[in-house]
């Protein structure tokens, strides 16, 4: 921004601010009331946007001739186009991943717009804006989830019922009766250190020659674990057991010309490529296999063929069935966290009737709210200008 008296641009971001406000306050409203954002709703901020961007443009260009004296100069239109493309990937890649539907993750791309346009000198714009704000929504998301599960229980045992049955469960179905360390998962944590040592080798020996964004382990860990369904069943094929000999053919025909090979390169790649395996090893074992387990069997219920209806969201394990299930031919194989398509729902519908048992239900999960807690990251985002985590840590400090 270029100004010596910030009045004009200070006045455009609070106004800015508010219409924000207003807007994502109603979508928030609308997703708890529904479980849906609307597409007009989206449309509507869409619009918005552009006619506050557009304010903007006129307001540079009147600076440039003189008119103006406080206006965004052309880097700022620049920041804000990297700023547009990274959000546009990263939603997709959480839409991709189910982690939610598409709803949300249009909302999650309009607030990141609305970002740099409240306060323009945010931290991490343009090129980590988008993570900041996702960590934020997420460990907001992970607590909101954990509280109400907590409270449900204890509830459970004020009224002498059963309470946490699904970490009873988790114990039987995922750990007593599973061999935990088979050779196919043993394969997967092989094949993550490979990931990372890989990533470790292109950062020494390139380091000068690939985008910044590719030394950071957090965007790797970003991918991986939102990725995992999809990037697992990958790990399984051929062509990664070809690109994995020739990552492993590449870094020893290089070590043999290396100097000082003992030191640099057994601490700086090995040594750091087991530390981040274990790391993320614990983010996801902690984060995806607990957490997703026991907060998603704690928000199951069961439907039968007269009670399916298109948006419903059949639950992991159901879903896994119903991709392997031959007679829906593939239909289920990319079901994201939109729910059922009206032909889903009545091709499910019709396996239930011819189903030997008159009375099988299905397994559905109910549909969470998520809006509030990418409203509540975003506005976390625009106060602080970091995220929870890096807050909370100075705060100890």
């Amino acid at each position: 921004m270029r100004s010596n008296h910030y009045n004009l641009t200070i006045i455009l971001s609070y106004i800015t601010t508010i219409i924000y406000l207003i807007w994502s306050i109603s979508i928030v409203k609308e997703d708890m009331e529904t479980g849906k954002i609307k597409n007009i709703k989206i449309m509507q901020g869409i619009k918005i946007i552009g006619i506050i961007i557009f304010v903007h443009i006129i307001n540079t260009v009147s600076g440039n001739l003189g008119y103006s004296k406080s206006y965004m100069n052309l880097s700022f239109y620049k920041f804000y186009f990297i700023n547009i493309l990274y959000s546009l990937i990263s939603s997709y890649i959480l839409w991709y991943g189910e982690i939610w539907p598409a709803g949300d993750a249009k909302f999650f791309i309009i607030s990141l717009l609305f970002i740099p346009l409240c306060k323009y000198d945010i931290y991490g714009f343009p090129s980590y804006l988008w993570l900041i704000s996702m960590i934020n929504i997420f460990i907001i998301a992970a607590v909101y989830s954990i509280y109400n599960y907590l409270k449900d229980n204890f509830s459970n045992i004020k009224n002498e019922q059963i309470a946490f049955k699904e970490i009873k469960d988790f114990h039987t179905d995922r750990i007593k009766n599973k061999n935990i360390l088979n050779i196919n998962n043993m394969f997967k944590i092989f094949s993550i250190f490979s990931i990372f040592l890989g990533k470790q080798f292109l950062n020494m020996i390139m380091f000068r020659y690939i985008f910044n964004i590719f030394h950071r382990t957090d965007i790797f860990f970003f991918i991986l674990f939102f990725l995992w369904p999809k990037i697992s069943k990958f790990l399984n094929t051929k062509i990664w057991r070809y690109t994995l000999a020739t990552i492993y053919i590449i870094i020893i025909i290089y070590s043999l010309y290396m100097t000082d090979i003992s030191s640099y390169f057994i601490k700086k790649i090995f040594l750091t490529s087991i530390s981040n395996t274990v790391m993320f090893g614990g983010i996801f074992f902690i984060a995806k296999v607990i957490f997703e387990y026991i907060l998603e069997k704690h928000n199951t219920y069961y439907a039968g063929t007269d009670e399916i209806k298109e948006g419903m969201i059949l639950s992991s394990k159901e879903l896994e069935i119903a991709k392997k299930n031959e007679l829906f031919k593939g239909m289920f194989d990319d079901a994201f966290k939109d729910g059922l398509t009206k032909e889903q729902a009545e091709v499910l519908k019709e396996w239930l009737k011819n189903h030997p048992d008159k009375n099988a239900k299905l397994e559905f999960v109910k549909a969470k709210p998520f809006a509030l807690s990418i409203f509540i990251g975003i506005i976390f985002c625009l106060v602080f200008s970091k995220n929870i985590m890096l807050y909370l840590k100075n705060l100890i400090k």
